[in-house]
């Protein structure tokens, strides 16, 4: 396979795992449609700079890009995968002895994050979690969980409720649901993909500002599947506060950008 092909196979297989038209793609990276798609076709290779804003935009591995049999997304040194059939062996077991009132769904609030993923499993803490009946949600294994961060705006915004439902066998979930994943390392909700040898989950924000990454299966403790959402936030009141912020910051660019060109002066 000529190094050609092989740029154009991976950038094209990247972007689908992103779920990225060419459009959303060569903008996110710098590059107009027409060249991407000379790119995917093979006609053309991948510039230094585009392998460059590819691994900062998406924290892509440049060896996997330039053809190498590596992972394609980068991840932590200490992350190690222990099978490569993780996610076709991976059948969670989940307590359901836990006894609540019918149509009662416990909550875990954004404080209680940390407490939560030391504890999921024991049924004395999660007792001792608020519980609430939502509509619709009378039967079947649910959990609330309140949302930290804006990772995933415009689909979800900071403080908002999520209503899950547990998720048994996560080689069944389809790429692109939206989840809550409990790992050591936090719980955040994100659009979930699976690596093609079911060793690694790929994690994929909404919101462009932050990366996508990967986590080892035997990294995560529990899998949720996202519902709906219960909000008392509106798309306006936080792009209103999004732009406000955003005139501040220009403000400030602006007083700095003054007050150097005051200081060559003197």
């Amino acid at each position: 396979m000529s190094q050609k092909t092989t740029n154009a196979t991976r950038v094209a297989h990247l972007r689908e795992l992103l779920d990225l038209s060419q459009i959303e793609f060569s903008d996110s990276i710098g590059i107009t449609q027409g060249a991407l798609s000379q790119l995917e076709s093979g006609k053309t290779q991948l510039s230094f700079d585009s392998i460059r804003k590819i691994n900062e935009t998406y924290n892509v591995n440049c060896n996997w890009l330039i053809g190498k049999e590596e992972p394609i997304f980068l991840k932590e040194e200490s992350s190690v995968v222990h099978s490569k059939n993780a996610m076709h062996n991976t059948q969670q077991t989940h307590d359901h002895a836990l006894q609540y009132a019918p149509g009662l769904i416990p909550l875990v609030k954004e404080e209680a994050h940390a407490g939560y993923i030391d504890n999921y499993h024991d049924k004395d803490y999660l007792h001792t979690l608020d519980v609430y009946k939502i509509p619709g949600y009378e039967h079947g294994d649910y959990r609330l969980f309140e949302v930290e961060g804006d990772s995933m705006v415009p689909s979800i915004f900071p403080r908002e409720v999520l209503v899950t439902e547990f998720v048994a066998k996560w080689s069944e979930i389809e790429n692109g649901t939206l989840v809550i994943i409990v790992s050591a390392d936090g719980i955040v909700a994100k659009r979930y993909y699976v690596h093609d040898d079911h060793s690694t989950v790929i994690l994929k924000s909404d919101n462009p500002d932050y990366k996508t990454y990967s986590i080892p299966v035997n990294d995560i403790k529990e899998v949720w599947e996202i519902k709906a959402k219960i909000t008392n936030v509106f798309a306006e009141d936080y792009n209103n506060q999004k732009e406000t912020m955003k005139s501040m910051q220009a403000d400030i660019d602006l007083l700095k950008n003054q007050m150097s060109e005051l200081q060559k002066v003197r």
